[in-house]
């Protein structure tokens, strides 16, 4: 009996996996763990080889994003992705966001862009000890908005990052948080 040093998987003469790219039939929840809409899109994803089911939200950023992949997903013989691609009142990039606004005639700093396409800004003069924090929209509304004593900030902002999630950090407040200037990732 002769043996073979491939593994089963190398031998099954199976052809390899291939992304399933179109509109979702299911509408089973976006791929992206911390949102909670319903996926409208199945795209290619360009890390590792899969796909993965997007809202309309998180389809618009991962057109932003990933625009070789999504050249090549309308070249496919599938319904246009375009049509589901809506960013709605959401920003899709850091740089879209302003670094400040006045929430409430208070002037605000950027923190963060959040998954949910929200924005984090906190006081630029908080008052009394406490630190105004409020979530922003493209048309700089405030969508929520908390106070928190000045000395529980950093634990907030952490709270945020856990429960809410940061797409991209503020460069200063990333320096803030974390001691020193933001390494290129």
């Amino acid at each position: 009996m002769s043996g073979t040093t491939r593994k089963p998987w190398e031998i099954t003469g199976s052809a390899p996996l291939e992304p399933d790219v179109g509109p979702v039939d299911d509408g089973g929840p976006c791929g992206i763990g911390q949102c909670d809409r319903d996926a409208t899109y199945r795209v290619a994803w360009p890390h590792f080889g899969s796909d993965e089911a997007l809202c309309p939200f998180h389809l618009c950023r991962f057109r932003a994003h990933h625009g070789e992949v999504w050249s090549q997903m309308r070249e496919l013989d599938v319904e246009d992705p375009d049509a589901h691609a809506v960013r709605g009142q959401r920003f899709v990039t850091l740089d879209e966001v302003p670094d400040q606004v006045a929430v409430d005639g208070e002037k605000m700093n950027r923190v963060a862009l959040g998954v949910d396409g929200l924005a984090l800004f906190d006081s630029a003069e908080p008052d009394d000890g406490m630190v105004l924090f409020a979530t922003v929209n493209r048309r700089l509304e405030p969508v929520e908005s908390t106070k928190v004593a000045r000395s529980q900030a950093g634990r907030f902002v952490l709270w945020y990052r856990d429960h809410e999630g940061v797409y991209r950090w503020d460069p200063d407040a990333q320096a803030a948080l974390y001691g020193g200037e933001p390494a290129d990732v």
